[in-house]
Parts: C-alpha cells; sequence; structure tokens
C-alpha cells in the first residue's frame, strides 16, 4: 500500500474515532454488532502501519512543547494514580487522550502534508454534514428538550454543528451558498440548548470583524442588516423563542429577564480552591473527589470544572498546566504569523478562527476529551507550505 492510501484511510477512521470520542461505546450498537469495535479496530491497524514508518521526529521549539506536554500528562497521570483514587470516568478519559487524541495529533505532526491536512478538514466536515442531517431527522427530540444524536450530549452536537458552520463560512475552496449552508448549520444548533458553542462562535466572528474591519466592514453591514430584516419581517425571532432549547441559549430573554445557571461560577472557584488545595493534581476523573464541594458537584452530576485550563491545572498539576498554558500561547502566535499574516495562504483564515473557536469553546464546556479537536487542529493549522 503507498503512503496516499495509508494516510487517506487513517484520516478516515481518525475523523470516527474523533468524533465518536471512545474506543469503545455500547451505545452505537447496529443489530447486535458494535460500530466502535469495527472503526477502532481498522484506526488502530493504520496508526500502526504509519508510525513504524517513522523514522526519525525533526523537532521545533513549538513541537519539543506538545511533546513535552504530553510527556507530562502522561506520567503525572499515573504517578498521581498510585497517591489518589482512580475512577471509571479518569480511566476513561485518559485512555481516550492516550489512544485517539495524542497518536492522532503526533502523526499530524510528524506525517502530514498539505494535501492530508484539506483532506481531513472535508472529512471533519462531512462528520458536521451528517450530525446535522441525524439533527435535522431527530428535529421533533430536539426542539421539545435537550438532547444530542447517536448518544452523545447537546454540548457536544452543538459544538460539531458551529465547526461545520465555520468550517463553511471560511473555506476557501467552498463558494456557492456557503453562506445559507454556514448558517442552517447554526440554526440547528440553537435547538440543542447549549450556550457555549454559540457563545464562542459569536465572539470569534467579533475577533473575525475587528481584524478585517477595512476590508469587510460594509459587505458585513449589508449581510447582518438583510438577515436582521429577514428575521424581524418574518417574525422567525417569535417564532424560535417559542422553543425552550432556543431561548435558553439566549438566557431565556423572552420571559423577561436574562436567567442563568450559577454553575460555571460555582465550578470555577472550587476548582481554583482545589488547585491550591492540591498544587500537584489529584489524577484525572478526581476533580470532583477531592473538591471542596463533593456533595454539591456529585447531586448536580458535575465531574469537571467546564474549562480545559483549569482541569489540567487541577487533575494534572501546576508543572502539565503552565506548559499547556505556554504550548497554547505559543500555538496561537504560531498560527497568527502563519495564517493570518500570511496573504498567500488560502486556509489561513479557517485554520486560525477554527482554532480559536476550539480554544474558546474549551475554557466554557466540556472537558479534556471533548478538547480533542482542539488538540488535534493545533498541529493542523502549524503545517507549512513547501
Amino acid at each position: 500500500m503507498n503512503r496516499k492510501l495509508i494516510i487517506s484511510l487513517f484520516i478516515l477512521f481518525a475523523s470516527a474515532m474523533l468524533a465518536i470520542g471512545r474506543f469503545y461505546d455500547s451505545r452505537l450498537e447496529v443489530y447486535g454488532l458494535n460500530i466502535t469495535i469495527i472503526l477502532s479496530s481498522f484506526y488502530s491497524v493504520f496508526l500502526i502501519a504509519i508510525l513504524l514508518t517513522l523514522k526519525s521526529i525533526k523537532l521545533t521549539p513549538l513541537k519539543f512543547i506538545q511533546y513535552l506536554l504530553y510527556f507530562s500528562l502522561i506520567v503525572s497521570n499515573l504517578f498521581l494514580w498510585t497517591i489518589y483514587d482512580v475512577q471509571d470516568y479518569g480511566i476513561t478519559k485518559f485512555i481516550n487522550l492516550v489512544l485517539i487524541t495524542i497518536p492522532i495529533a503526533v502523526v499530524i505532526s510528524e506525517k502530514f502534508k498539505i494535501e492530508d491536512r484539506d483532506f481531513l478538514i472535508y472529512v471533519l466536515l462531512s462528520v458536521s454534514t451528517f450530525l446535522l442531517l441525524i439533527a435535522v431527522f431527530s428535529f421533533s427530540s430536539l426542539s421539545s428538550s435537550r438532547s444530542g444524536v447517536l448518544g452523545g450530549g447537546p454540548i457536544v452536537l452543538s459544538r460539531w454543528l458551529c465547526f461545520g458552520s465555520l468550517i463553511l463560512f471560511f473555506h476557501p475552496k467552498v463558494k456557492r451558498f456557503k453562506l445559507v449552508f454556514a448558517l442552517i448549520f447554526l440554526i440547528m444548533a440553537l435547538f440543542t440548548g447549549s450556550r457555549g458553542p454559540f457563545l464562542s462562535l459569536f465572539i470569534i466572528m467579533v475577533i473575525y470583524l475587528f481584524i478585517n474591519f477595512k476590508k469587510i466592514f460594509w459587505k458585513s453591514v449589508f449581510v447582518i442588516s438583510l438577515l436582521v430584516s429577514i428575521v424581524l419581517i418574518s417574525g422567525l425571532h417569535t417564532k424560535m423563542s417559542e422553543f425552550e432549547t432556543v431561548s435558553r441559549v439566549f438566557m431565556n430573554v423572552s420571559e423577561g429577564g436574562m436567567r442563568k445557571s450559577t454553575g460555571r461560577s460555582v465550578l470555577y472557584e472550587t476548582a481554583i480552591n482545589e488547585i491550591i488545595e492540591h498544587p500537584f493534581g489529584v489524577g484525572s476523573g478526581n476533580f470532583d473527589m477531592y473538591s471542596d464541594r463533593k456533595m454539591y458537584l456529585k447531586n448536580k452530576k458535575l465531574f469537571y470544572s467546564h474549562n480545559l485550563f483549569l482541569e489540567i491545572f487541577t487533575e494534572f498539576g501546576i508543572f502539565s498546566g503552565v506548559l499547556f498554558f505556554i504550548y497554547i500561547l505559543c500555538s496561537i502566535i504560531n498560527s497568527y504569523k502563519l495564517n493570518i499574516k500570511n496573504r498567500n495562504n488560502d486556509y489561513g483564515n479557517l485554520l486560525f478562527y477554527t482554532f480559536a473557536f476550539l480554544l474558546l469553546n474549551s475554557m466554557i464546556s466540556g472537558d479534556l476529551n471533548d478538547a480533542r479537536l482542539l488538540l488535534v487542529f493545533i498541529p493542523l493549522m502549524s503545517i507549512k507550505e513547501k
């Protein structure tokens, strides 16, 4: 088998693993056959095939920090588990990190070329489109209560839909009806009732308008005015606000206020207290077990801090947390130079703003396993044109 075929097949199965987020999921069973067993098996075969061809590693400063971070996360967690408890949730999260996220990121860093990057983006967009179609067929359940599809939760579905919308909007080779399809993705994301991904996407678009103010100001004014006019004249805003899930995204404004949960602030405060109490970490999955609000978190079924930075600091310790902060900071600087300042990079906007969206979203929703797309996108956007 030649290199191109192996890489292409790896991308297909790796994308499936990124979508599922775990090696085995009992919920994905069709006619008594578990799909994840098949997908994870093929993924493992092609991953090993690629890693066996890896003869040397060319380190750059960013890759050195990347691999040092991976090493720190693995070693610190294994050590901390000898001191603190080991939970099923923590084991699952750690296994997914070691067997899915890190290997895919390493393959991208060491073996990917520009054409491989572009193909992976197309495949991930296809995953988003597939989830969009499933969401459309499940509209009755989505519109009545917060729910996901294929066993995933509403936050996961909303993240993938917003991700698809962003890819469509910035993709240089998608020209016709891109705004229409991007809007369809956004509308369906609203019906998940999840605020985090939608808020992250809104902030990213504001940043995009600010950076490209002179170039797209009048075009943006025209498009936004047109969309607002259509929504107001058609009465679409009134009809959509009748759905509880949509109303929740906008903080229940239709009910006369900005009602919102204080859960996030409690989680962040709890995480900071835990970092002070256990600066070297408590091990993967043990955030709730060693917090000062253990019973509160247990009753609310909150197992992580909904902030990737705080999660790494609390569970993997200060050293891993500082490394992660440096890695993200260097990635932002590197991506801005490589993808925004470089006018010859057609995929520059797509890579930079998608990364920024995934980063922002990881700071307000989800856990380390949910951040797998972010950790994969960092090396993906660092691939240079040759």
